[in-house]
């Protein structure tokens, strides 16, 4: 892919990437919750929560640097494919919590203060894979 203007038939085959891609995210972050729920909470209890979310940043910042490198998007196309990922990622987890029958609230008390506080750091997870696609695409940028 080009770093310039792209047209309307290099966008779609790049967006789907992207949107194929995101399921690959979802698969890593899955297997983070897993892990934090299989071995960490019984290693560290309460602090699992925060370690977690330290780890999903590291797996999500690693997956979508390397993304941003083989696709290699303009900025402005990196960062459509960031906000399509944010509005997946709070689709999906709004379908998961809907359907283990918690109410949908739960979702938006993630985004809270409180929550980031007590060491749930999916708020500003979710924020890092919107931003770090155009922050990788400025990053591959040469100095000039």
């Amino acid at each position: 892919m080009s770093e310039g203007p792209m047209s309307p038939e290099t966008l779609l085959p790049l967006f789907r990437t992207a949107a194929l891609f995101w399921l690959v995210l979802f698969g890593l972050a899955f297997a983070n919750g897993a892990l934090r729920e299989l071995v960490l909470a019984r290693l560290l209890g309460p602090e699992a929560l925060p370690v977690s979310g330290i780890t999903g940043i590291v797996l999500m910042a690693v997956a979508i640097a390397l993304f941003v490198r083989r696709v290699r998007p303009g900025f402005g196309a990196a960062f459509a494919i960031g906000a399509m990922w944010l509005v997946l990622t709070l689709a999906a987890e709004a379908v998961l919590v809907v359907a283990s029958g918690k109410p949908l609230r739960v979702v938006v008390d993630t985004f809270s203060a409180a929550a980031v506080a007590e060491g749930d750091l999916f708020a500003p997870l979710v924020v890092f894979v919107a931003l770090s696609p155009p922050l990788f695409a400025l990053l591959r940028r040469p100095l000039h």
